[in-house]
Order: structure tokens, then sequence, then C-alpha cells
């Protein structure tokens, strides 16, 4: 006995040291790849922050310090933003920097994205100014049907605040375009929108420009009359009237017969600007030479061209246009005083135009290089984005993997820690019936007939011998009981014991058969015949290689089949 009990302790002991550290190998290889998983996931969020805070300091200095906004955002990773709220906002931060510091829109791809969520958002300001940004950049390649029709779209569906906005965006485009009949079109449209006559008198002035390049310099003089007669004119010698009496000479220098007027209004507001820096003043004595060579004053001509190069400001370099517009005004100069034109100053000013060709040829090239390093960065971009989501997804992955390992790992665990319950509770349950089998107060035929069944076992023998190698295989099958593809009749032969049963117990199994052919299965009636001989449902268990809620199941059948009612005793229906 103490040899049985010894061996099945150290058995099941060993099975449990083994089982805790297969068990603890196991846990630390998922603990291990889970905290890989959460470093991954903490570093990639946290850079997800850095770059969140930069874009928020972008934004504040944005108006202010466009230049230093820029910088910030040329290191943010447009990849890792949290969100796609955060991805509009640089996209249109990002233009905006460039629009402030005037830089070209040939770059700024992201535009329509950050356009399209901030229309889905019903963010109106924003995707106002994402509209606008969208167009400029569509004229930064050379889209320029496409940037008008963009925001005209737009106007029938806005308030009045609103329209007036883009409708002043689309006035900028047409002058940029010298489109002016389509500019005479939009300042009649802001004309309209304006709510207030300060606003209406300074759209009117914006016609003037547009009328005198059409050559209607009449009506740009009847404006004019006009504007200086109305209730709200400008005061004279404010701002708004210098640049009204301005614009009035320009028209009226158109033609001849006023030219002396027109030259008279200027170089009174020369008087009135005395005091102004000298690259501002020749922007007023360059149109002088022109109005007082149209009016015949040749002197009064030479005069302002003498006052240009006493400035010292070299005009090539700060507007090569304008320069270009002065030679040509000499070479006419020259013409009218001496009947010859200069060949040598012909080919200096088509030498300078040639030089502002290559010169728009050059910034046609900037703009393509920037439009091809665009593409170029739109493509990394998006084959950054491939590797990001790749990462997630393998992250992901291995979260998942992980989970799922954990969970199958202690659905093991717990089953075979209910399977070495079980089997100490079989052994236990062995050893109980050893007991009963050799105690000398059992009744004679259960004593004999579970004797018998421990013989058929191979338990006595087992247990009394010393711990072999036969002893450790005995064990293995007891522990394995419900767990094993082992026949069941391998430990228990029937066709043995039913005879026994038979002669201990007045031909129990003969008449169970006689009474009752076909109503049992073959395992219920192993049970009844069990019951019959006095055996626990413990003991019934690990002789049938069954759990005891198993034999409990079968239990409840052989009830209903009899007609019974739950927890009645089926023996008192055999036995009577």
């Amino acid at each position: 006995m103490h040899s049985m009990s010894t061996v099945s302790q150290e058995l099941i002991s060993g099975l449990i040291r083994k089982f805790a550290q297969d068990k603890t190998s196991s846990l630390m290889k998922y603990i291990s790849d889970i905290l890989a998983a959460v470093f991954a996931l903490v570093f990639m969020l946290s850079c997800g922050n850095n770059d969140n805070d930069r874009l928020v300091q972008a934004m504040q200095v944005l108006e202010e310090r466009p230049d230093s906004a820029y910088l910030l955002l040329k290191e943010v990773d447009y990849n890792l933003l949290g969100n796609d709220r955060d991805k509009a906002d640089y996209a249109l931060a990002h233009a905006r920097a460039n629009m402030y510091m005037g830089r070209s829109l040939v770059a700024d791809t992201l535009l329509n994205r950050s356009m399209v969520y901030f229309k889905n958002a019903c963010d109106t300001v924003s995707y106002i100014e994402a509209v606008i940004a969208q167009a400029r950049h569509l004229r930064s390649l050379e889209k320029n049907t496409e940037a008008y029709d963009l925001i005209d779209s737009l106007l029938t569906e806005m308030p009045e605040d609103i329209r007036l906005t883009l409708n002043q965006e689309l006035l900028g485009f047409s002058f940029a375009d010298k489109d002016f009949r389509k500019s005479l079109k939009l300042i009649d449209r802001q004309i309209d929108l304006a709510d207030n006559d300060a606003e209406r008198f300074n759209f009117e002035i914006k016609k003037i420009t547009p009328l005198i390049s059409l050559g209607r310099s009449a009506d740009a003089v009847a404006l004019c009359d006009s504007l200086f007669t109305v209730a709200n004119s400008p005061k004279e010698g404010s701002d708004e009237w210098l640049y009204l009496r301005i614009n009035y000479a320009a028209a009226l220098g158109e033609r001849r017969e006023t030219a002396a007027k027109a030259s008279a209004i200027l170089e009174d507001i020369i008087a009135r600007m005395g005091n102004a820096p000298a690259s501002k003043l020749i922007e007023l004595y360059i149109p002088m030479v022109n109005l007082n060579m149209n009016a015949g004053n040749l002197s009064e001509a030479e005069k302002y061209l003498g006052l240009i190069e006493k400035t010292g400001i070299d005009i090539a370099q700060l507007d090569a246009v304008a320069s270009s517009y002065l030679d040509i005004l000499k070479i006419t100069l020259d013409y009218e005083k001496n009947g010859a034109l200069s060949l040598s100053r012909i080919s200096n000013v088509a030498q300078s135009l040639r030089k502002v060709s290559k010169d728009l040829e050059t910034k046609r090239q900037e703009r393509d290089d920037a439009l091809e390093s665009a593409y170029d960065l739109s493509r990394a971009n998006y084959e950054l984005t491939i590797r990001h989501q790749r990462m997630w997804l393998i992250i992901i992955l291995i979260a998942f993997v992980s989970m799922a390992g954990i969970s199958f790992f202690w659905y093991l665990s717990g089953r075979r820690r209910n399977k070495l319950m079980e089997a100490e509770e079989r052994i236990d349950t062995l050893e109980e019936l050893l007991k009963s089998a050799n105690n000398p107060a059992t009744d004679k035929k259960q004593g004999l007939l579970k004797r018998l069944l421990l013989q058929q076992l191979g338990i006595i023998k087992t247990f009394a011998e010393a711990p072999t190698t036969q002893n450790q295989e005995a064990l293995r099958k007891i522990s394995n009981i419900g767990n094993s593809d082992t026949p069941i009749d391998s430990l228990v032969k029937w066709d043995d014991l039913y005879p026994v049963i038979d002669e201990l117990y007045d031909g129990f199994h003969e008449n169970l058969l006689f009474r009752y052919s076909g109503l049992f299965t073959e395992r219920e009636i192993q049970i009844i015949c069990l019951i019959r001989a006095g055996f626990s449902t413990k003991e019934i268990s690990v002789l049938l290689q069954q759990t005891s809620n198993s034999i409990y199941v079968s239990k409840t059948a052989i009830r209903k089949k009899l007609g019974l009612q739950a927890k009645e005793d089926f023996m008192n229906v055999f036995t009577a």
C-alpha cells in the first residue's frame, strides 16, 4: 500500500513540475513578443506626437512668421500624423506658408485631399482657404482655366462675405492673366456684392486700368471725372485721392491732346510726394517721360530722364520690364530729336528682352523641376505610406497572434490542469477501492467483485511490487483515463465480469437483458451492473474511463427510459 501511494504521488508531482516548466517557458516567450509589439507601438506613437507638436507650433506662428512655420513643417512626417484632420491641416498650412513667402505652390500636391476633408467636415473657413490654395496650385501648373472654374463654381452656394473673398481672388487671377474683359465683369460683380459705399468706390477705381488696357481711355477719363464728383469721393491729399489722380493721369495720357493735362497732374503728385524714397519716385518719373513726349515737351522728358539717372538706382536689377520700357522711351526720344533710330540701343533692348525671356524660361524650368520633385515626393510618400501600413499590419498581426497564443496557452494549461486533477482523483479512487477490497468489514460479494476488477486492472500486482517500468506504465494508463485512444475493454474484461455478477447477484445481468431487451446501451448496462454491485459514482467513472459528470448523464438517461423522475432510485425497479 505504501509503495502504491508513493509511486502515484511521485508520478503526479513529476507531471506537475514538467507542466509548470513548460508553462513558464511558453509564458516568457509570449510576454517577450507582446513587449516587443508594445515598444514598437509606443515608439511610433511618440514619433507621431512630436510631428503633431511641430504642426501645432507651425500653425501658431504661420501668420506672423511664415518662414519659421515652413521650417517647422519640413520636419513633420505627413504619414505619421495622428489623424485625417492633422493631415488636412498640414497640407493647408504648408501651402499658406508658401503663399505668404511668395513661393510657388507647385509642390503642394496634397491640397486636394485637404480640400475634400474640410468640405466633408463642414469646416467652411478652412475649406475656402484650401480651395484658394488649390486654385493657386493649379495656376502654378499653368492650369489657369481649372483654377478659375474651381473658385467660380463655389460662388453661388456661399454667403456674400465669402463670395466677396472668392471673387477678389478671381479678380487677381484676371489681372495676372491680363484678361481685362473678365476683370471688368468681376469688378462689376464685386460692386454688386459690396455692402457699403467706400467698398464700391474702391472697386470703381479698379476699373480704370482694364479700361485703359482695352483702349477705352475715354471711358476711363469719364469714370474718373464722375468719381471726383461723388459724395464720398476721397479727401484731397489723402492716399485714396493720390491713387485716383494717378489713374486719372494714366487715362489722360493715352491721348496726345490730353497728355499735357496728365503731365501736370502727375507733376503735382510728385511735388506732394517729395519726401518719398527714390525707388518710389522712379515709378512716377518714368511715366512722366512718356507723358511729356506725348505732349511734345521733349525738354521736360529729358529732365525726368536726368532725375532717374541721379537716383543711381539700377532699374534693370529692380525691374527688368521697367528697364526695357525706359530704354524704349530713350530710343523714341532720340528719334524725336534727331530723326534717326539708334541700332545699338535697339540691340540693347532686344538683348534685355532676351534676358527677360531667358529668366522666364529659367523660372519655367525651375517650376518643372519643382513639379518633378513634387511627383517624386508624392511617390515617396505613397511608398512610405505602404511601408507604414505594412508595419501596422505586422504589429496588429503580432498582437493578434500573441493574444491568440496566450488564449490557447491558457486553454491548454487549464485543460491539462483539469486532467491532472482528474488523474489524481482517479488514483485516490483506486486506492480507496483497493482499501475497500482488502477491508474485512466489506460485504463479501462486493469485496470479491472489487478484487476481481482490480486484478483485471493489474493494480494489486503493480502496486504490490517496487516501482518498475510496469508500475509507471500502469500509472500512466490510470492518469490518461478519458484522454487516450485506449479501448474501454482493455482495462475491464466484461465478458468475464458479467458471469461473476450473475453468480453473486442471482442472475442480475441475465434478467436485465431479458426484461429490457434492446432498451439500454452497453455502457448503460455496465453502469447498472456496477451500481447493483455497490460501486460508487467515482469508482464507476474510473472503471469505465468516464468523468463523473458523464456517469450522471448516463444515469439521467436510464431514468428517462424507465419513465422515472429526476433523482428517483432506478435500482428499486431492477430489484423489485
